[in-house]
């Protein structure tokens, strides 16, 4: 999987900023964001848009074909991010789950994570112990996640 910052790796304060996935399996999209002061958020999908949203794939990604996020319907409907304060180093986080998934309740960071390394060493380690429920018997088991870690500046 590859993520991509638009327009790049460094953003100024109250720009406009998209991300683009690219996956070589099917999956669920989740991107978390973790800002220079090393508070960890999911940013999409969020439940606001989870329930403007008239499908259960609102984050699925096809094999080959780039996702775009916002989407261009998102964005008719007046959704897009703006970058926020703090300034400083931060990291986003593509997480792709090979089961549907929408929502992530994320952990207290016990400390700011120092890189990109420490980021996907740490959310690998999380995510492996997460169970997701099957479709056919609703049973809770474990699920196989693919990562990309991108680390970005806000001036």
């Amino acid at each position: 999987m590859s993520l991509q910052i638009l327009p790049g790796q460094t953003v100024n304060l109250g720009g406009k900023v998209s991300f683009g996935v690219t996956a070589r399996k099917p999956g669920y999209l989740i991107l978390v964001d973790i800002d220079a002061e090393g508070r960890m958020s999911q940013i999409f999908p969020t439940p606001e848009l989870l329930a403007q949203s008239d499908g259960r794939d609102i984050n699925l990604v096809k094999p080959g074909v780039e996702f775009v996020v916002p989407s261009p319907a998102a964005r008719q409907r007046g959704f897009e991010y703006v970058v926020a304060p703090p300034a400083g180093s931060a990291v986003m986080i593509a997480i792709l789950s090979e089961r549907r998934v929408q929502l992530l309740d994320l952990p207290d960071l016990p400390r700011k994570l120092k890189d990109q390394a420490e980021a996907l060493s740490y959310l690998s380690a999380w995510t492996s112990e997460l169970r997701v429920p099957d479709n056919a018997t609703g049973k809770l088991v474990p699920n196989n996640w693919s990562f990309d870690v991108k680390s970005y500046s806000i001036k």
